[in-house]
C-alpha cells in the first residue's frame, strides 16, 4: 500500500458510493497499533472509517456546489467540522445513509428528524 498515490484516490467504494481514500487508510495504518486495529475491526478503526466516509461524501458534494456546506478547523475539538443547512443537500444525503452507521440500540424518539446527528 505504500508508494505514490493521489490523496483523493478511493481505496474501496461500497454500493452506496461511500469510500475511504488510499491516503486516509495509510494515515490510519501509520498510527501506533493501526494495522492491528484495522485487522481486528477495532472500534477506533470503525469510527475512523465512518468519519472518512462522511468527510468524503461532503467533500465531493462541495466540489460540485461549494455553497452546500462549509468545512473548517474546529480548534475546540481539534478536528474538521462541517456546517450545512438542516434541509439542504448535505442533510438529505446524510439522512439517506444514516441507517448504515446507526446503532440499533439508539433511542428512536429524538428531535433529529433527518437522522443526521447520530
Amino acid at each position: 500500500m505504500r508508494g505514490k498515490y493521489d490523496f483523493r484516490e478511493p481505496l474501496l467504494m461500497d454500493d452506496n458510493g461511500l469510500y475511504i481514500t488510499v491516503a486516509q487508510m495509510q494515515f490510519f495504518l501509520n498510527r501506533r497499533g493501526g494495522e492491528q486495529k484495522f485487522k481486528n475491526g477495532d472500534a477506533e478503526f470503525l469510527s475512523f472509517y465512518k468519519n472518512c466516509c462522511l468527510y468524503n461524501l461532503i467533500y465531493d458534494m462541495m466540489e460540485k456546489n461549494e455553497k452546500c456546506a462549509k468545512m473548517y478547523w474546529d480548534s475546540e475539538t481539534e478536528s474538521v467540522s462541517v456546517s450545512f443547512p438542516v434541509k439542504g443537500f448535505v442533510a438529505k444525503a446524510l439522512a439517506t445513509i444514516a441507517h448504515f452507521f446507526s446503532d440499533e440500540d439508539e433511542d428512536e424518539e429524538d428531535e433529529d428528524i433527518y437522522g443526521i446527528f447520530k
